[in-house]
């Protein structure tokens, strides 16, 4: 009879054990699921977004630098660039394609707006020192 207690305290305590592994296991299949769904796969589809962009760099394109430089590409050799920086068309910098962020001209346009509120600042600071 006692051997009849043990194996049926041994057997439910199995099936306890299998239904405590099956309810560990599927919130973490549900996470796992969520973060790939929420990071994984909108990061691949970004890697890929700027794969093409880079791949599609020619000769003549403005480009802008991760470092924030802006320059024109005068020439291509393999993966590597050769930019134009700044108004001066004597400096080129050779650059790798990976440390292009975005093919686009700077913006070098000057708002009226802009001036004036500094110039406003600046005559409220002059009255402060008086």
């Amino acid at each position: 009879m006692s051997n009849l207690l043990v194996l049926a305290a041994t057997t439910g305590g199995e099936a306890s054990a299998t239904g405590s592994l099956a309810a560990m296991l599927i919130p973490m299949v549900i996470l796992f699921g969520f973060m790939y769904l929420m990071l994984i796969r909108p990061q691949k589809k970004r890697q890929r977004e700027v794969d093409q962009m880079q791949s599609s760099i020619s000769i003549g394109d403005f480009v802008m630098t991760n470092g924030g430089f802006y320059g024109k590409v005068v020439d291509s050799v393999n993966n590597v660039l050769i930019v134009e920086l700044g108004t001066n068309k004597s400096v080129r910098v050779p650059i790798e394609r990976n440390a292009v962020a975005a093919i686009k001209e700077p913006d070098l346009t000057i708002n009226r707006d802009d001036l004036i509120e500094t110039k406003s600042e600046d005559k409220k600071e002059d009255k402060k020192e008086d």
